[in-house]
This record gives C-alpha cells, sequence and structure tokens, in this order.
C-alpha cells in the first residue's frame, strides 16, 4: 500500500468532518433554511464541487449531517430515579444546544421546511425512545406511578425543553432542578 493514501484518507475524512461540522452549525443557529450546499461551500472555504462528490444534494447533506449527531443516548443505570431524570434533563439540554439548536427548534414549531424538520424530528424521537424505555423500567420498580401516563410524561419533558429553548433561556443545572420540583411530586411513587 502507498504511503500517500493513509494521509489522502486522513484529508478526506478531515473534509467530510468539516462539511457536516458547517452544515450542523448552520441548522443550529439559522435552521434549515440556511442549509444550502452553496452556505456550506462558503462557510466551510471549499468548492461546491467538493460537497456534490459526497453528497447528491441539500437533503442528502443534511441527513448525513443529522445522522452524523445522532448518537444513541445510553441513561446510566446506577443512579437514584430522581437523580436520573436530573442527568436526561441536562442532556436534553445538551442535545437541543449542540445537535439541534434554536434555529432547527424554531424551524420546526413554525413548520417551515417539512421534509428537514422530519429529519429533525426522527432523531428527537429515536433519542425518546431511550426515556419512554426508562419510564416503564421505573414505573416497574415501583419508583413512578403504577398509572403513570408515560407518553404525557416524555411530551411534558420535551415541552419544557423546547419552551427553554423558545425563551432563549439557559438549559442548565438550574433549569433542570426547577423542572424537576414541578414535576417529580406528579411522577414518584
Amino acid at each position: 500500500m502507498p504511503e500517500h493514501e493513509p494521509a489522502t484518507a486522513v484529508r478526506g475524512s478531515a473534509l467530510d468532518a468539516r462539511i457536516l461540522s458547517v452544515t450542523l452549525d448552520l441548522l443550529r443557529t439559522r435552521g434549515p433554511r440556511a442549509v444550502s450546499i452553496e452556505a456550506v461551500a462558503a462557510t466551510a472555504g471549499i468548492a461546491k464541487t467538493t460537497i456534490y462528490r459526497r453528497y447528491e444534494g441539500r437533503d442528502d447533506l443534511l441527513r448525513a449531517a443529522i445522522e452524523s449527531s445522532s448518537a444513541e443516548v445510553s441513561i446510566p443505570s446506577d443512579l437514584p430515579t430522581y437523580e436520573t431524570f436530573r442527568w436526561i434533563l441536562r442532556d436534553a439540554g445538551s442535545m437541543a444546544d449542540n445537535m439541534v439548536g434554536r434555529g432547527a427548534a424554531a424551524s420546526i414549531i413554525l413548520g417551515e421546511h417539512p421534509d428537514s424538520d422530519e429529519m429533525v424530528r426522527a432523531m428527537i424521537k429515536a433519542r425518546a425512545a431511550s426515556l419512554t424505555t426508562f419510564l416503564h423500567a421505573r414505573v416497574a420498580t415501583g419508583d413512578l406511578r403504577a398509572d403513570l401516563d408515560i407518553g404525557l410524561t416524555a411530551t411534558i419533558l420535551l415541552g419544557a425543553l423546547l419552551g427553554q429553548i423558545v425563551r432563549g433561556d439557559a438549559l442548565d443545572d438550574a433549569w433542570a432542578d426547577s423542572v424537576l420540583v414541578l414535576l417529580w411530586p406528579g411522577i414518584r411513587a
């Protein structure tokens, strides 16, 4: 194997990462409307043809960027239920800031771009599946109310997150604690 191939692969890998990073940054900060091949190329300082060699078009690029940031969440199993809720809220806040962003959240709320909004929704739904699994498990152990409406609880948590995003306030520990102060008495066993 020639020596130049690994360096080329590294440069290609770094370029792929840069393209996806710029795409996600545009999505997070300015929403799906701001994501175009031209905008990504200009922001990344590369030629449009470089992007077109890798992606068929805007939707393909956007899908790849969203998938690149959609790591499956693994909720800790060794924390007490209340502390796990704090962890979930902090993780959701981090996801909103680092993956979805205020621009994409606003687009979903306004329904501006149905195709790309659905991609972001799918990412959120995949992460929410871990939350509902956690809720079912904690109901089964008796930590949460036996009659808990799991879908409604997940919706309330998502609503709190979206509300905080819309308000433009921090998604930090103080926010997570304030949500739990309100929610915990209604869901604990």
